[in-house]
């Protein structure tokens, strides 16, 4: 199941960037789309490793 941690999440958008279908972003910090908590995206991965601070956890 993917997530954001909030607490580490810097607001950078880089996963809206590179998997906007299953991330956005919402007052300055990313999350997860409703109904995309449970997607296999293979987007969601290089989100993850993309995430300057990981905070996603794909």
């Amino acid at each position: 199941m993917v997530s954001v941690d909030k607490e580490k999440c810097i607001g950078c958008g880089l996963c809206n960037s590179v998997c906007g279908d299953v991330f956005d972003m919402k007052d300055g910090k990313a999350h997860v789309k409703k109904g995309k908590e449970k997607a296999k995206d293979k987007c969601i991965k290089e989100a993850a490793d993309s995430c300057p601070v990981g905070a996603i956890k794909p």
